[in-house]
């Protein structure tokens, strides 16, 4: 008589702590989710918040902070949202984030209609960082006019596509490819060029000047534009009837992508929220 009485006792303790601790998502049609913590790690920090839910989506909004030195780069289709009912991947476009910058992005996922769920875990993985300080490729001065317009160095595939010079202004346009099996950062700030003084044999070397200039991450075969732009004064050099040499210095880097540690979360329901907005 005392075991039913201890095992009924027993019951409705677990009843009652799992009604005090369960959220019922039974007649809502749209979940909302707690902001969980901020996460940070090798200089890297995560931010999720607005994570809402119908039974056919789930989404939520994610920003990635880059406090290193170094590039990262961030494959949403590693990241997984893990259910009850199984696993899904986020299908957002891979996102560059540079040295001191922050990147938003919005994860969603959908298949099937069991979205609506108190809670889940996701993990925040593929993210990698892109050390700048690798492998400088050097490479061979290109005359400006060019001898020729194609040029190699290492990896690297250069091609003068277009070529003004004036008094007051010169601008070159390459097309650069990379060819290798890694990554590749192409810097032409880093660039300058090289002319010789109307009245003597003595150099002088004047940075690019093109204020767009900043480094571009590629892949295996891709393609990017690099602009030269140079400004040197009449009185010292006349650009439109001078031979000139581009310095590359270092612009052309050969890197690899380093797998950084997963961040995880844990997404609960917000039961307030989703009783006012329902």
């Amino acid at each position: 008589m005392k075991l039913n009485i201890i095992k009924s006792l027993l019951t409705l303790l677990i009843i009652s702590a799992t009604s005090a601790f369960a959220q019922d998502v039974t007649g809502y049609e749209k979940v909302f989710y707690n902001n969980p913590d901020n996460q940070s790690a090798d200089n890297c920090e995560i931010i999720i918040s607005n994570a809402v839910a119908t039974s056919e989506y789930s989404k939520l909004g994610l920003k990635i902070s880059n406090n290193s030195n170094d590039y990262l780069f961030y494959n949403s289709k590693e990241s997984v949202f893990k259910f009850p009912f199984g696993e899904k991947s986020p299908t957002a476009k891979a996102a560059y984030i540079k040295p001191g910058g922050s990147k938003t992005k919005t994860l969603s996922v959908n298949g099937g209609d069991k979205f609506l769920q108190q809670k889940y875990n996701l993990i925040i993985t593929g993210l990698y960082r892109i050390p700048m300080a690798r492998e400088f490729t050097q490479a061979e001065n290109f005359q400006l006019p060019a001898a020729s317009n194609n040029m190699t160095a290492g990896n690297f595939k250069i091609v003068l596509k277009k070529y003004d010079a004036s008094t007051k202004e010169a601008k070159a346009i390459f097309e650069c490819t990379y060819t290798g099996n890694k990554v590749a950062i192409v810097n032409s700030s880093n660039l300058s060029v090289s002319a010789t003084l109307k009245k003597s044999n003595e150099n002088v070397v004047y940075a690019n000047d093109n204020k767009k200039s900043k480094p571009q991450i590629l892949n295996p075969g891709d393609k990017v534009k690099v602009t030269a732009v140079f400004h040197i004064p009449g009185k010292i050099v006349d650009m439109q009837f001078s031979t000139m040499n581009i310095l590359w210095n270092d612009t052309f880097i050969e890197t690899e992508a380093i797998p950084m540690e997963s961040f995880e979360f844990y997404m609960e329901m917000n039961e307030t929220i989703t009783k006012e907005k329902k």
